[in-house]
């Protein structure tokens, strides 16, 4: 099986993800449009 990315942050996704809506996520924030709780996300300050 490919590796599977995350849509909302770009982590790889571990074991089977968090599904929503026939989306799979790499946790529960990320598929609800919180911040991603799996500490890979760090902000990037644009210029």
């Amino acid at each position: 099986m490919a590796e599977q990315i995350c849509p909302a942050c770009g982590c790889h996704i571990a074991g089977t993800g968090y599904e929503t809506e026939g989306v799979v996520y790499c946790c529960e924030p990320c598929a609800t449009s919180s911040p991603c709780e799996c500490s890979c996300c760090t902000p990037i300050d644009e210029p």
